[in-house]
């Protein structure tokens, strides 16, 4: 008799195990009827605020205000003595550079640190979305040729490419295809005097053998446009940097992992900087500040890499 109540009471149990299960599926089916949609809407609104980086948890970082962060040179303008770099640096900036791609850019006049002659190194930041044929940093020594500088070649072949002259008048172009993709990438180019390398967000694209002096120049350096033709940069630049000397892989790759923010190294080696960060002024010291010309403008809303 005991057992057969136990066996009465264990299938009890099991329907109540039962009925109780289905009530919960039930409960959240209608559940999942009620409130998918809204689910649905806000995951969705949200991959779209991520893909248009306002959700980017970078833009939540703390920005550093224009001239936060400046190379100190106690000895002046061209010295290298106790050459230090001083105040907040690191963090990202307020501002980038936008240019119209119509006529917008930045002329730095020419001067003697902006014309080294055994070795270069040119350093951007830069975005993109639109395909034409920009200069991004660009000094030229005549009407056809440049003394060191590179550009993206949109219209003209879907590439970059950087080019550098030597003192026979010879200017040597290297590049590499890309389409432009609304992102930020690090370009440099370098020359050491025997190879000139074009390296992309840290790593090494092409390189070529050039031998000789680099050819000097009475032209300046331009920011977003060439000299000699209107090829006007359409979209970002950021943290223009310019050496009279090749830096390492090491220190080039350094440079990207920085980002936007990142001081300069070999200070001094360092000819020109301009971070762009509100101004077109020269942070490396040696006083070699840009005036903007045209359809420039210094925005807050660039989505950090």
């Amino acid at each position: 008799m005991k057992n057969k109540v136990k066996e009465m009471t264990k299938k009890e149990n099991e329907e109540k195990d039962s009925l109780f299960e289905k009530i919960k599926s039930q409960a959240a089916m209608e559940y999942l009827m009620t409130y998918g949609w809204a689910i649905l809407i806000i995951a969705l609104t949200l991959a779209v605020l991520y893909s248009l980086g306002i959700m980017n948890p970078k833009n939540f970082l703390p920005r550093a205000p224009p001239g936060s962060c400046f190379v100190f040179r106690p000895n002046g303008p061209g010295t290298t003595d106790f050459v230090s770099l001083q105040g907040t640096c690191g963090y990202l900036p307020m501002y980038v550079a936008s240019f119209n791609g119509v006529n917008g850019y930045i002329n730095i006049p020419n001067s003697a640190s902006l014309n080294p002659t055994n070795a270069v190194t040119v350093v951007a930041w830069f975005k993109t979305n639109v395909v034409h044929d920009g200069a991004i940093v660009w000094k030229a020594y005549s009407t056809y040729g440049p003394t060191y500088g590179f550009a993206y070649f949109g219209a003209s072949y879907n590439g970059i490419a950087g080019r550098i002259t030597n003192t026979s008048g010879n200017y040597y172009t290297i590049s590499f295809t890309w389409a432009p993709d609304g992102k930020w990438h690090h370009l440099v180019m370098s020359y050491n005097g025997s190879a000139i390398k074009l390296y992309f967000d840290g790593v090494t694209k092409t390189s070529a053998t050039l031998t000789g002096a680099i050819i000097t120049s009475t032209y300046g350096v331009i920011i977003g446009n060439r000299e000699t033709a209107n090829m006007y940069f359409n979209g970002q630049i950021s943290n223009v940097q310019v050496y009279s000397t090749a830096l390492t892989s090491q220190e080039i790759q350094y440079l990207y992992q920085q980002g936007l923010g990142g001081g300069p190294v070999r200070l001094q080696n360092l000819v020109g900087w301009w971070p762009l960060n509100g101004d077109a002024k020269d942070y490396s010291g040696n006083n070699n500040h840009g005036t903007i010309y045209g359809g420039v403008t210094f925005v807050q809303n660039y989505n950090p890499p």
